[in-house]
């Protein structure tokens, strides 16, 4: 857990952080406090402790006005820019490096599942999501996509995409 709240620090911030540079951006910053409260619950899921990661859960909705279920899985690099009505759901699936801003849902649509039995997205590395975003159903968006504010993407985008509008569609291909 600790290596990845440390990515996450210097996903955040650019540099190496030490354990109490951490601490203060718990304190001082509600987009890293929302991450670290995720990692702490991710973990306590992971052994078994699920009354300890609904606290994390519940003391992230009220301390950072989102919610971001514990049983997602989302990788090392995971940074909130704007925190405020972010809303993860629990089957989400998230590689490295996910940048959010606020406003955003990622989750289930209507019970549509995919022919494996997901519900909810699986996102690839280097996904960055802009504000007011809604990204829900069964879909994959690949490596290194951008998703743009207020953008409604409800089908799968392959690597390389910058995807806006509602329905979102693929307005740009990076290199």
């Amino acid at each position: 857990m600790y290596s990845y709240l440390k990515e996450d620090y210097r996903q955040m911030k650019a540099k190496d952080g030490s354990f109490a540079k951490l601490l203060l951006q718990v304190l001082f910053n509600a987009g890293f406090r929302a991450v670290f409260l995720y990692r702490i619950g991710r973990s306590l899921i992971l052994k078994r402790v699920k009354i300890g990661a609904v606290l994390c859960e519940k003391l992230m909705h009220h301390t950072c006005h989102c919610w971001i279920s514990t049983n997602a899985e989302i990788g090392p690099g995971f940074v909130i820019r704007h925190v405020g009505t972010i809303v993860i759901g629990s089957n989400v699936v998230a590689g490295r490096n996910l940048d959010i801003r606020q406003g955003i849902t990622i989750g289930g649509n209507m019970g549509k599942r995919s022919s494996d039995g997901r519900t909810q997205p699986k996102l690839g590395d280097n996904v960055l999501i802009g504000a007011g975003a809604v990204v829900v159903g069964p879909i994959e968006i690949g490596n290194n996509c951008v998703i743009g504010a207020n953008s409604v993407v409800t089908q799968s985008f392959n690597n390389n995409s910058v995807i806006a509008g509602i329905p979102g569609v693929i307005i740009k291909r990076n290199n």
